[in-house]
């Protein structure tokens, strides 16, 4: 497939593909070695990659970067460069195990709780009953720094071999369980959901669509969660001047790279001509000498 175009919003490179467009890759990838890592970004992990070098490595790493969050959104729009909308975690969900149950794709549902994960397989199931599910499995506490559960679980994905990985565990602990579990397994795609599958599960509720669609989803979550959400969205507004002069900065620091990179290839580009005529040359003499010319 061409590669996925992409612009720098906040210091991240966000996928320019829409939903659907989104959806085709992620089943494309799922047929296919190697392992992929989809992750859908939003200010808190901005907030996150600032002081997190491994997280960061992670989202350099990743095969996709879509936008979970609206100001990403807002800011291409302002950058005179709009994404086509927001391609949610939450709302990738439905149209993806759509379309893995007609691609006959296996699917494998990882986080949150089994409780939580059966009945989301049973509603998903409901909806999609060509789907096949590979197994599902709610990880214990403090799963993700024990070697022996890490082994268990890379040998169990090995052997159940899904197509697709729904991974539910919060940021930045499923980004980075997902970039190292594929390097283990090297098959399927990760897709990294947060609280998609508590939404689907009908455990958490989602906000109304009018608030998703004014970019007031953050507002909803902090009032009916505000004990575990309210501080960390507050600390989000506190910044937004200042994440705002970070995304001006990379993004003139990233056009300056690029430019670079662009006439770097431009410079070494008659090089390469030469090369590739010398070794046409050397290829026709080659096929004379053993015909005997």
């Amino acid at each position: 497939m061409p590669p996925v175009p992409t612009q720098r919003l906040f210091g991240v490179s966000v996928s320019g593909l829409d939903m659907a467009a989104t959806v085709e890759r992620i089943i494309h990838w799922s047929g296919r070695r190697p392992a992929r890592n989809v992750v859908t970004t939003n200010l808190d992990h901005v907030m996150k990659l600032r002081t997190d070098p491994r997280f960061r490595r992670v989202y350099e790493e990743a095969d996709l970067v879509t936008a979970d969050g609206m100001p990403f959104v807002w800011m291409s729009e302002h950058e005179g460069t709009p994404l086509p909308g927001r391609v949610t975690g939450s709302d990738m969900i439905g149209p993806v195990m759509q379309a893995a149950a007609a691609a006959g794709r296996r699917v494998f549902l990882f986080g949150s709780t089994m409780e939580r994960l059966h009945t989301a397989a049973k509603r998903l199931k409901a909806d999609n009953p060509r789907l096949e599910f590979a197994g599902a499995y709610a990880p214990p506490f403090g799963f993700d720094r024990d070697p022996d559960i890490q082994a268990e679980l890379t040998q169990m994905i090995r052997t159940v071999r899904p197509d697709i990985i729904l991974v539910a565990l919060g940021a930045p602990k499923q980004e980075m369980w997902s970039a190292r579990m594929a390097d283990n397994v090297r098959h399927g795609v990760f897709l990294n959901i947060g609280g998609g599958l508590d939404f689907l599960s009908g455990e958490i509720r989602r906000a109304p669509a009018f608030m998703q669609k004014m970019g007031l989803e953050w507002l909803w979550r902090a009032s009916t969660e505000p004990f575990r959400l309210g501080g960390r969205y507050l600390g989000i507004l506190v910044r937004l001047p200042g994440l705002y002069r970070m995304h001006k900065r990379d993004r003139a620091r990233f056009r300056i790279r690029e430019q670079r990179r662009m006439m770097a290839l431009e410079a070494a580009r008659p090089y390469s001509a030469v090369r590739t005529a010398t070794r046409e040359a050397e290829r026709e003499r080659a096929l004379r000498a053993r015909a005997g010319f």
